[in-house]
């Protein structure tokens, strides 16, 4: 099975105080031939949310820095899709759905690779019902 994995899905599997037992139980059953992907804005994403949360006090900078190995242990698959025809896709998709840009990139992937997504954004979740995305 394929998967494409938001920044809401895996804030919930690194954050310590973000942890749920829904996410912990979704995360262990993919095995190890099963793949993991992500938008590159996924990264982007991450250091928003780990610079914001030292910002506001609910992590120290040193134990944000720490979340990062996690971030490694995901065995994420990084897609580099971009350029003018991508762009293009993503407006559109953003457009049709009712989505920010973000949104669309990850309804994007899992539409091209075929795969379940795994996100807690209630507004992405509707968008992929709709784009007929299976939903984990």
């Amino acid at each position: 099975m394929v998967y494409v994995f938001d920044s809401s899905f895996i804030a919930a599997l690194i954050l310590p105080d973000g942890k749920n037992k829904k996410t912990d139980s979704i995360f262990s059953r993919i095995t190890e031939d099963e793949e993991i992907h992500v938008p590159a804005l996924l990264w982007y994403e991450m250091g928003n949310i780990l610079k914001n949360l030292v910002r506001r006090g609910r992590f120290k900078y040193q134990d944000a820095l720490g979340l990062i190995p996690a971030l490694s242990a995901l065995r994420l698959t990084t897609d580099l899709a971009q350029g003018s025809p991508y762009t293009e896709k993503l407006l559109r998709l953003a457009q049709d759905y009712a989505l920010g840009s973000y949104d669309a990139a990850y309804l994007e992937l899992a539409g091209r690779k075929k795969a379940s997504l795994c996100s807690w954004d209630e507004a992405l979740r509707k968008a992929a019902a709709r784009y007929g995305i299976p939903l984990v």
